[in-house]
């Protein structure tokens, strides 16, 4: 019964769409053409459970040595292990998006074949090279989506501290978010998945972007001008060509990487690219039109103001509840 049956899984692999052009290399169906062209009797096949151990070391020894030179069958203890080996119906390199729900489709064939099969065959599993880099890429997109927000929280404290703010240190924070939202997109229109190399991106192109919104907002606050558009004005002036000196030299150090051959390194091009380009246009064009029309002037949003008029609000509380 049992050999029968893993002809049957046999050919039912083989017969799956999730295997590439029928490509399988299962032992027992060359076991089953040996015994068959070795014997007479047209039922020599299954042969008796008593002369199976028997049979099947005779056939590895001569014509099936090539399953054994494999790794697709072999004894351990008495006890026979086998691998049917298939080529899946995946590339090697494709996103996560479209590697795991084949994956799942493998795992739903392999747990319908267990459970169709007696004992000694029902303990299969299904295993291949390309699920070891789905893995890797779906922890690597988690990881992406913690660190973005663990940079993003560390970057509005960072502007907090740096310019004693709290509508600046928004703005900048919108800014920033703007940015991001802007190079994943223009990722997805070049027809990128959400794979490996914008999963590693998106945390670094945070660094990228917060450097110069930083520096203008910086450059607002410790102006002494008194309308918006003179603080802005005078921001511009002093950050501006620092500002466009960076950009020019981070944009230059990934230009250099499109003359690589490997498809990694070209994307990370690209990545570098499109985020300085961003960069500058939220920096330097959307944030100063933003703190022109509506930048805090004067004590608004001071981080040290709203502490002093949080505790003479307690206080004048306190001795109200006194009285």
């Amino acid at each position: 019964e049992n050999q029968k049956r893993l002809v049957e899984i046999c050919q039912e692999i083989e017969n799956s769409d999730l295997v590439q052009d029928e490509i399988i290399e299962c032992f027992i169906v060359d076991f089953k053409t040996w015994i068959t062209n070795n014997n007479s009797t047209p039922d020599a096949f299954p042969v008796e459970p008593s002369e199976f151990d028997a049979k099947m070391k005779e056939f590895l020894s001569s014509e099936g040595s090539e399953h054994i030179s494999q790794n697709r069958v072999g004894y351990i203890d008495s006890k026979m292990y086998y691998a049917v080996i298939y080529t899946v119906a995946v590339g090697k390199v494709e996103p996560y998006e479209f590697m795991y729900p084949r994956w799942e489709r493998w795992e739903e064939f392999t747990d319908n074949l267990n459970a169709n099969s007696p004992k000694g065959l029902n303990k299969a599993y299904q295993s291949a090279q390309v699920w070891q880099f789905m893995i890797a890429e779906r922890a690597l997109i988690r990881n992406a989506v913690q660190g973005m927000l663990i940079a993003g929280s560390i970057s509005f404290v960072v502007l907090i501290m740096s310019t004693l703010n709290v509508i600046l240190a928004f703005y900048a924070i919108f800014a920033i978010t703007g940015i991001v939202i802007s190079v994943l997109a223009f990722a997805f229109l070049l027809g990128w998945e959400f794979g490996m190399v914008v999963a590693i991106a998106v945390v670094i192109l945070i660094g990228f972007s917060v450097d110069y919104a930083v520096h203008i907002c910086h450059a607002y606050v410790e102006s002494k001008a008194e309308s918006r558009e003179e603080k802005t004005r005078e921001a511009l002036r002093k950050m501006g060509i620092s500002i466009l000196g960076g950009a020019i030299t981070t944009f230059g150090t990934g230009a250099i990487l499109f003359a690589t051959t490997l498809v990694f390194f070209q994307r990370f091009a690209w990545v570098i690219s499109a985020t300085i380009t961003f960069a500058l246009m939220w920096a330097m064009v959307f944030l100063p039109a933003l703190l022109i029309l509506a930048g805090p002037r004067g004590e608004t949003g001071n981080l040290k103001v709203l502490y002093r008029k949080l505790r003479s609000a307690i206080t004048s509380r306190r001795e109200g509840n006194n009285k």
